[in-house]
């Protein structure tokens, strides 16, 4: 059975083969609960120092290993509920703030869609596109506030266990590659259509 030590150095050991650099990792326990939550924010290569201006997408990627899911790895029999992993992927405008949100959106869900076009191409013929939330990060300049960047916010869920019917640890492992590549994809894509420097070069909507 699947254990939390099982799954957080596989998914280590994807992030690496994907290419991504771990910048934060968090655990942190619940002990009313008993649950346990991690966190790691996932970042491709880049150019130093980062700023507003440079910053390329990253994603944290996210999930709650509870009571149930302890015991379960321990060898009770109970019935599982979902272990979800939510990614999230956010994307720093520095330099395109007159961008409508409309533009900002379509341009983000064609990134993402075509990188499940390449993974996961039966799934992408039907997804709907991805919710984005467009938030505009304002500074005081001079005793006005002025708009400094734009960040584009996308959050997607999946159920391990749903996706992982076997029960196999190997499997689990090519699973985890398999997701992995395609977080590695879409901050590729992402960084194409919203990195005018270094990583990527910036398209509009209707050439991307």
């Amino acid at each position: 059975m699947l254990t939390y030590d099982d799954l957080v150095t596989g998914l280590e050991d994807a992030w690496l083969a994907a290419s991504l650099h771990e910048h934060a990792f968090v655990e942190s326990i619940v002990p009313a609960s008993h649950d346990r939550a991690c966190k790691v924010e996932l970042f491709p290569e880049h150019d130093e120092p980062i700023t507003s201006d440079n910053i390329p997408p990253w994603l944290d990627l996210t999930f709650t290993w509870s009571a149930v899911h302890q015991l379960a790895s321990e060898g009770r029999e109970l019935p599982l509920e979902p272990l979800d992993l939510t990614w999230t992927y956010t994307a720093t405008l520095g330099g395109q703030t007159e961008r409508s949100d409309v533009d900002l959106v379509r341009t983000f869900q064609r990134a993402v869609l075509t990188a499940f076009q390449r993974y996961y191409p039966n799934e992408a013929a039907e997804m709907e596109p991805v919710s984005v939330e467009v938030r505009r990060i304002y500074q005081q300049h001079e005793q006005r506030l002025r708009l400094e960047y734009v960040q584009l916010v996308s959050s997607t869920i999946s159920d391990l266990f749903e996706q992982w019917p076997d029960r196999d640890l190997q499997a689990l492992r090519s699973l985890l590659r398999h997701e992995m590549q395609l977080a590695s994809a879409i901050i590729a894509n992402l960084a194409d259509a919203f990195s005018p420097k270094g990583r990527g070069g910036y398209r509009t909507v209707d050439a991307a």
